[in-house]
């Protein structure tokens, strides 16, 4: 009796194998446009692909203990002598050759592969005829018999290249057949029922906006901070009739933020999905003998709703990794995006292409904004199904805050002042520089668990513990920050003294004041542009934004969008950077033929989906090179820091972390790198 696995016959796995593969077909929603091939047909390929995955185990050559014999290609060499020759049996035969490991142009290319011997089982033949009859009998699909007159790896492998490296292939049916062949196989050996969850909405009435999100098709909400957008996206998400969703967001602090608030009020079979899930998992909800598995199905986007960062996304778009049940899982989702008018105009080049591909299958879209500039609503429409526009008119007519400026005024003695007055404030800079100076002034006069420094050069433990504060029971009276604080923070101060910046930051920033007020108290302060952050916003923008703002003392939600549609104007090369994107992200399609999986480096992954500035590196401080720390514990020690600091002087350990002799302070985060053994930066 051949095994699939140990203490399982093959044709039980294989059955239960197709029975997975059934149920995905059953919950599929996912509708093909621009193909001839019928779902039948599709359906049909998919169930093949299941029933030959594994057919190789049942070669003499196979053993659970001897590595070296690729089941896969030869399950892929029988399914070529044994499947009749049509459109589809490349499709399913690349995906069989793929299903147990690498994806890649170069699989397989090894003389030891190409060498490799094959030889099937007597009993394979009958075993095979079980599966054919199991299939037959419950799928109503006709299986083949087995030939076992099988042809060589190098004949499978010039065949497969010939037609995938010769013209371009249909990429939706590759990762149709691939990914639910993958999920199916996963589950099967896992024994896991499929995950479902109803939604729960909120019993509270309904704003306008929120109501009219309910649309049933691709929409485009525009509403400021504090509305309510995360409930009209839910409100969206039930109207599509899609028993999964799916939300993309800009960073990892908004993800956690939305997750820990999706499984709290929403269902607590929610999805985290980003680069650092292990650690989160850990930190906050502690590590059991589960929790492997649960971050294998999270990162698979399999969980009923799935809240990841946006470049999870981007990267899937651009085949990076095992993509393809990643796709299937998302496109047959209802899928959301939030906060997009963060991303640059080359990233929103390669969003577009990514938002297409999703229309390509069907795939109902939904984006939303506080703040979402014209010319991204436009591209938008160019991309998505006739989108529904919804606007909170109500929300946009609010006047939340009051602006002066302060011209001759030192911003950290007005922050003391506010202090003194009893007001909760936020002091914003440009640049972490900036901001570490003027908390480490401000720290001197004020208690510690009064006041929190919040930039983006916090190691991973650090950034949990200031969330934590932040957004906690019991949060600081002061916050000294970065345009860290611009995105999805759910924090309502009463004042914000903000270094100058374009109208759109400043927008975001806004928001972090009198979130949900319906009258101006909430205090706005502007000191002038540093010139240290010349280099991060154009001082041209900024001047423009200066006066712009100073004819509008209590701004409305609607005067600040008129704004920032003024300032549009004077940004250079948007149209440029939108199809630079876009070409970087054909490039990278064509480079791997569509299909192949590319393969690089976590590190270099944003190099392919943002324009960087100076590039940086995630590093531990040296000095816990010998700790002898658990990987848990390491990467909470992870900070990332320009590469120019560390350049040629990192070190690797066994677990693939890097050191680099770097400053770093828990309450400052990075200040620097070491010049030399025991030195310090001037200051701190």
């Amino acid at each position: 009796m051949s095994l699939a696995k140990p203490g399982v016959s093959l044709v039980e796995h294989t059955e239960r194998v197709l029975d997975y593969a059934h149920s995905y077909l059953d919950q599929n929603k996912i509708a093909l446009k621009n193909t001839n091939l019928d779902p039948k047909q599709i359906s049909e390929a998919i169930l093949t692909a299941c029933a030959f995955h594994d057919i190789g185990k049942g070669c003499v050559e196979f053993s659970f203990d001897k590595k070296g014999f690729s089941h896969s290609l030869a399950s892929a060499q029988i399914a070529m002598a044994s499947l009749k020759e049509s459109p589809i049996k490349n499709y399913i035969l690349q995906s069989i050759l793929g299903h147990h490991g690498s994806r890649f142009k170069d699989s397989f290319s090894s003389l030891e592969f190409q060498r490799q011997q094959a030889t099937p089982n007597l009993e394979l033949v009958n075993e095979f005829k079980e599966i054919k009859d199991y299939a037959k009998g419950h799928f109503r699909i006709e299986l083949p018999d087995l030939d076992l007159q099988i042809p060589s790896p190098r004949e499978l492998l010039k065949r497969l290249c010939n037609f995938f490296f010769g013209a371009p292939r249909d990429r939706r049916l590759y990762f149709l057949i691939q990914g639910i062949l993958n999920l199916a196989d996963w589950s099967a050996s896992a024994k896991k029922s499929l995950s479902s969850a109803s939604i729960k909405l909120d019993s509270r009435p309904l704003r306008t906006f929120q109501a009219e999100a309910s649309t049933g098709k691709d929409t485009i909400i525009l509403a400021p901070t504090g509305r309510g957008k995360s409930l009209a996206a839910l409100v969206w998400t039930k109207s599509t009739g899609r028993e999964k969703s799916t939300l993309f967001l800009p960073t990892v602090t908004t993800v956690e933020a939305m997750y820990k608030r999706y499984t709290e009020e929403v269902s607590d079979k929610t999805g985290l999905v980003h680069g650092n899930i292990a650690y989160y998992l850990y930190s906050n909800e502690g590590y059991s003998e589960d929790t492997r598995d649960r971050i294998f199905w999270m990162k698979a986007f399999d969980n009923p709703i799935n809240v990841a960062t946006l470049d999870q996304l981007l990267l899937m778009s651009l085949n990076w990794g095992r993509w393809e049940p990643k796709i299937v899982n998302i496109v047959n989702s209802a899928v959301i995006f939030d906060e997009i008018h963060a991303s640059q105009p080359y990233t929103f080049g390669i969003l577009l292409e990514s938002i297409k591909m999703l229309n390509a299958m069907g795939t109902p879209v939904c984006v939303m904004s506080a703040t979402l500039p014209s010319y991204m609503i436009q591209k938008l429409k160019e991309v998505l199904d006739y989108p529904v526009i919804v606007r909170d008119y109500e929300g946009e007519s609010l006047r939340r805050i009051t602006i002066s400026h302060l011209e001759d005024v030192d911003p950290v003695e007005e922050t003391k002042r506010q202090h003194k007055k009893g007001k909760k404030a936020i002091l914003c800079f440009n640049t972490v520089k900036k901001a570490t100076e003027a908390f480490k002034t401000l720290s001197d006069k004020i208690p510690d668990k009064e006041i929190i420094l919040y930039h983006g050069r916090f190691n991973l433990e650090d950034r949990e513990r200031i969330l934590s504060r932040i957004t906690g029971d019991s949060p600081p009276r002061i916050i000294v920050a970065t345009q860290t604080i611009e995105i999805s923070l759910d924090i309502s101060y009463d004042v914000l003294i903000t270094e100058a910046a374009p109208i759109d930051s400043l927008t975001q920033r806004f928001g972090r004041v009198n979130r949900e007020g319906t009258t101006p108290i909430g205090e706005v302060m502007i000191f002038p542009q540093n010139e240290n952050s010349y280099s991060v916003y154009n001082k041209n923008l900024v001047a423009k934004s200066l006066g712009l703002l100073k004819a509008h003392q209590t701004p409305s939600g609607l005067e600040l969008r008129e704004m920032m549609e003024d300032l549009l104007s004077e940004i250079e090369n948007i149209e440029e950077e939108i199809s630079a994107g876009k070409a970087s992200w054909q490039f990278v399609r064509e480079m791997n033929f569509q299909i192949y999986s590319m393969s690089i480096d976590q590190r270099l992954a944003d190099d392919l989906i943002r324009r960087i500035p100076y590039k940086t590196i995630e590093v531990i401080p040296a000095e816990f090179r010998n700790d002898n720390s658990g990987k848990m514990q390491k990467l909470g020690k992870l900070v990332k820091v320009p590469v120019r600091d560390v350049i040629g002087r990192l070190e690797k350990d066994d677990d693939g972390f890097i050191y680099a002799p770097i400053i770093y302070d828990p309450s400052f985060g990075y200040l620097g790198p070491k010049e030399d053994e025991g030195s310090i930066v001037e200051g701190f």
